[in-house]
């Protein structure tokens, strides 16, 4: 909401308006759009938060790894062999003289054009192992997904941070501007006094200084605007748009400190360290697991040609129960190593609950305080109207100069940019106390 001064009561209704619709109309007519327009477009375009999302996958992926191997799974073969000869039993016996005239068939051993196939059903039943590896891949995704959307709290927050700056650095470079237009008025009436003999020289070279150091003002405001524009538009792949309006707080306070620290559980900072805990706690089990043995079935069947050995049988299956039992000397070294990597993982978890809370702490102290200061810009912004207002009347009674009026006119502005100021900074602790208490902003879900 444009944000416009308020003389208080006992004061001419015209000259009010008049001041009023001054302090609006030095304000260009354009349109910044609204922030949840750049936190959208950063959540599918900032390369944190594309990254995050594709490790996000791949942890997925592996999740499907893992359980692949606690199904059962199937292989198929198919061989040919070309033998330089066929062996035969005819050719095996050469001339041999059958006894007692039995007659032998002539069977083929190794055919010259040999066919195998072979289907192979492997069925893993015991794996304890595997399957706590597959519970340390889900852990693993948890923590993906975590830092998926603290990565996107983070982003976040810094388009935010950019957000409430550039509003801060455009009401600046309306004060620089402002004050740049009556430096040059200055200028003419210090020169127009000393042709009237009415002032020195001295006079015109003081009001060219600060002239010079007003143009220096609005060169340093404006550099700052192009390059707080550069940052927003770098985090969120948006270009903004000239600012049109500025934020008007209500000075509401916020719910008791306690509500909002009760919610950092959920902060995904909190979900990263706890997943990661619960990953290194499985990664111990896992360990322990490797000195269990496995139990595993398979099933196969072969196709030949070569059915010389087999009773001229084509088509053979077997069956078997494999048992494997492994004693590994570094399972123990293993194990130690996994325990201590799960007490720094709780350590760590601890210690991001207490970072959470800390952050929501000294957001909702950040924004009692900034309440404090809209309140009191806003006391300044009266008193300045006033000011203004009182010098309006006194030179329209021949008390007062131009000069004064200027003067007077330029402190209410300023006054009017430092309540921007004061409510942009607001406007982003409020925003940062619910995204270090781990919700995103509304809309961009």
């Amino acid at each position: 909401m444009t944000s416009c001064l308020f003389p208080p009561p006992g004061l001419r209704l015209g000259t009010a308006l008049a001041l009023a619709a001054w302090i609006v109309s030095s304000r260009p007519a354009l349109a910044l759009q609204p922030v949840t327009e750049f936190l959208v477009h950063a959540k599918t375009s900032n390369p944190q938060n594309r990254a995050a999302h594709a490790t996000t996958a791949q942890r997925d992926a592996e999740v499907g790894i893992s359980t692949g191997n606690l199904l059962p799974n199937f292989a198929a073969t198919g061989i040919y062999t070309r033998n330089q000869y066929e062996v035969t039993t005819a050719a095996l016996l050469g001339g041999a003289t059958p006894s007692m005239g039995a007659s032998i068939p002539n069977i083929v051993i190794q055919p010259q054009d040999q066919l195998d196939a072979n289907l192979l059903l492997t069925v893993p039943l015991i794996n304890v192992a595997n399957w706590d590896r597959r519970a340390a891949a889900e852990s693993t995704l948890a923590g993906a997904q975590a830092d998926e959307a603290n990565s996107e709290l983070t982003v976040q927050k810094s388009v935010i941070r950019d957000y409430y700056t550039l509003l801060g650095d455009e009401a600046v470079l309306l004060s620089a501007t402002k004050n740049l237009e009556v430096a040059r008025h200055n200028v003419k009436l210090a020169r127009d006094r000393k042709e009237s003999g009415t002032s020195s020289e001295l006079d015109v070279q003081r009001a060219l200084a600060d002239q010079a150091k007003a143009e220096q003002n609005v060169t340093a405001a404006g550099l700052a605007v192009t390059n707080t524009r550069r940052d927003l538009y770098t985090l969120s792949g948006l270009a903004p748009e000239p600012v049109s309006s500025f934020p008007e707080d209500d000075l509401h306070e916020e719910d008791d400190l306690a509500n909002w620290t009760g919610k950092t559980s959920k902060a995904p900072s909190v979900k990263t360290a706890e997943a990661s805990r619960v990953t290194a706690e499985e990664g111990v089990r896992t360990v322990k697991a490797s000195l269990l043995p496995t139990l595993s079935a398979s099933a196969q069947e072969k196709f030949t040609n070569a059915t010389a050995f087999v009773g001229g049988h084509n088509a053979i299956y077997l069956f078997q129960v494999t048992a494997s039992w492994k004693i590994d000397t570094t399972l123990v070294a293993q194990t130690r190593a996994q325990n201590a990597a799960a007490a720094a993982a709780r350590a760590n978890e601890e210690h991001a609950r207490q970072a959470a809370e800390d952050a929501v702490f000294r957001d909702w102290q950040q924004i009692r305080a900034d309440i404090d200061s809209a309140r009191s810009a806003r006391a300044q912004v009266t008193a300045a109207a006033l000011a203004a207002s009182l010098a309006q009347d006194r030179y329209e009674s021949g008390v007062a100069t131009q000069l004064d009026v200027l003067q007077a006119r330029q402190d209410a502005f300023s006054a009017d940019v430092a309540r921007i100021q004061a409510d942009a900074d607001l406007a982003y602790a409020r925003l940062a106390l619910r995204l270090d208490a781990g919700q995103l902003v509304k809309g961009t879900q």
